[in-house]
């Protein structure tokens, strides 16, 4: 495998040279309807620069693709063990979020200032 990966490189490096090299004649070529005109070399390093875009597009594409995959099963984790996990015995909710307000009404007989 690592051979060859290393033949391929070994390819493109050579094509590079040759176009590099031999690239001088113009071209023309249309583009969105517009004609531009170029060298080889020009046009070689235009698809270069595209698929090297292309490949940085497709490699941060996995990488996002990755993290929200990776969140989601977080999520999902966390909320299955809070399903699963036993908590404490909880009032019915009223929709009022105060504590209900306790009031200490004074002994019969005793005065309000008293304290017992």
């Amino acid at each position: 495998m690592v051979a060859g990966a290393l033949i391929v490189l070994l390819l493109a490096l050579l094509l590079t040279i040759g176009v590099i090299a031999g690239g001088g004649e113009s071209l023309t070529v249309e583009l969105l309807g517009s004609e531009v005109t170029t060298s080889g070399s020009g046009l070689y390093f235009a698809g270069l620069v595209t698929g090297i875009l292309t490949l940085a597009a497709l490699w941060l594409l996995r990488i996002g693709l990755r993290k929200g995959w990776r969140q989601h099963k977080r999520i999902k984790d966390l909320e299955r063990r809070a399903d699963h996990t036993p908590g404490p015995a909880r009032a019915p909710e009223t929709g009022d979020a105060s504590p209900p307000e306790t009031t200490h009404a004074p002994a019969p007989g005793a005065s309000p200032t008293d304290k017992s």
